[in-house]
């Protein structure tokens, strides 16, 4: 077997370097298995016995890779399981398990997003794990999220364990208090509304001078523009979602969805909010809020973080969650990635075992000082002191979560991917100001609508 690392090596760095023509990771020495480690005067066993079993692990490459690899060695000390990881580029994870499948060589822990989560367990991608986890329950699992579980699940069946999780892709809004502070405008507060957002970024606006006063990450994907649109409307009203309860129509070409859209359009008409050709970077739509000419910006929970190490001091900044609607309403929506087992895994209880390490609090942990991402599903990983000294705005998002998120916009057919590239596709016009919302959303609403039609997998 070949390999350019050593075992020593991998263990004193943990580094993610390649491995032959696959870039594959080994976590154990390719050697005959040792025997079992003699008990020492204390009677403690030092190492368990080597075992044949051996597990192949999907994984990205880079930060998202940085937990799973800890855990798996973890694991492969623990129980002598050899554990390799295989990375894989994280835009073809999707069809690349597709692909596994059909094949036969797909690993036994996977990787994925709700974008293709469950079209590939439709295609049965994924091992059902209810019977696991009802013989052998997740570490902690009363600590985690009902919410993120129920969501993760497909007619009431589990097949996933959160990895990292995102109440929303807009739901905090980063703010320059330097600027606005320069400016002599009040600076946001938890509990402030979308009205109070706009008054603050048409103050801090210099449409002539290239600087804007609000911006989001995305209002063109599905499950960004959710997390919005689900702000406004009545405080127990569901008609900022996309589609229907279950996911067979989209419910887009509304009074509440055309108020939505006149807002949005109005501050980019307004220079309020940039556009496409106002990044400081191209396809980086957080890239003037870096740069200091956007005075606030919705993101991620974990961008706050980014940001601050992204800024490096050049402004002080502070953050706050997405505000609520004129009537109240808190706008989420779950979305993230998950580790699964391979359903024709030859070791269904090994690859499980390694899967309640990789949902662990500890890895919630890892997940945020070891690869710079969010936590997993378990509240004291979002409240943990590390993980708040990196942000503080993990431990509001804590809270956030254990209110309950709302669900990601899924078809009842699971072709999110091809929904959302079509929904991207003609709502791009509008905000780009080349169509209006009035002629825009009925060919939306018809485009999306042909691609929930289609039959699942």
């Amino acid at each position: 077997m070949k390999t350019s690392i050593t075992r020593r090596k991998f263990i004193q760095d943990l580094t993610f370097t390649g491995v032959g023509l696959a870039g594959t990771q080994l976590l154990a020495a390719c050697a005959a298995p040792a025997p079992a480690a003699a008990p020492d005067s204390t009677g403690a066993v030092s190492a368990p016995a080597a075992s044949d079993v051996k597990l192949r692990m999907q994984v990205p490459p880079d930060g998202q890779g940085k937990m799973p690899a800890k855990m798996a060695q973890r694991y492969q000390d623990e129980t002598g399981v050899m554990v390799t990881i295989e990375e894989t580029i994280y835009g073809e994870i999707e069809t690349k398990t597709q692909t596994g499948f059909i094949s036969n060589t797909l690993q036994d822990v996977l990787y994925g997003h709700h974008r293709w989560l469950f079209i590939n367990n439709l295609k049965g991608c994924y091992l059902q794990l209810d019977d696991l986890m009802a013989a052998d329950p997740l570490p902690g699992a009363a600590g985690m999220y009902a919410s993120l579980m129920k969501n993760n699940s497909w007619d009431g069946k589990n097949f996933s364990v959160p990895g990292v999780v995102h109440p929303g892709g807009n739901i905090m809004v980063a703010f320059n208090k330097t600027m606005l502070e320069k400016k002599g405008l009040p600076l946001p507060k938890q509990g402030w509304t979308m009205a109070d957002w706009e008054a603050l970024g048409r103050g801090a606006a210099e449409p002539g001078n290239g600087v804007f006063g609000m911006h989001f990450s995305s209002m063109n994907a599905l499950h960004y523009y959710s997390n919005t649109a689900r702000s406004f409307g009545e405080a127990s009203a569901q008609d900022g979602n996309v589609f229907n309860a279950d996911g067979t129509k989209i419910v887009f070409n509304t009074p509440l969805h055309a108020e939505i859209g006149a807002w949005y359009s109005k501050l980019l008409e307004d220079k309020i909010a940039p556009r496409k050709a106002d990044y400081v970077e191209a396809a980086n739509a957080e890239s003037g809020f870096v740069a200091g000419i956007n005075a606030t910006q919705a993101t991620i929970v974990g961008g706050i973080a980014t940001f601050l190490s992204q800024i490096e001091g050049k402004f002080e900044m502070d953050a706050v969650p997405l505000p609520v609607g004129a009537k109240g309403r808190q706008g989420t929506c779950y979305s993230g990635n998950m580790h699964m087992c391979g359903s024709k895994t030859a070791h269904p209880e090994e690859a499980y075992g390694l899967l309640k390490l990789l949902s662990s609090a500890e890895a919630g942990v890892s997940m945020v000082l070891d690869g710079k991402l969010q936590p997993n599903g378990h509240y004291s990983a979002w409240t943990d002191p590390k993980v708040v000294a990196v942000s503080k705005m993990y431990g509001v998002a804590a809270e956030i979560l254990k209110a309950g998120v709302e669900a990601f916009p899924m078809p009842r057919n699971a072709r999110f991917s091809e929904a959302n590239k079509a929904f991207q596709n003609e709502i791009d016009l509008v905000w780009e100001g080349e169509s209006k919302w009035a002629d825009q959303a009925p060919i939306i609403e018809a485009k999306v609508q042909a691609v929930l039609d289609m039959a699942a997998p």
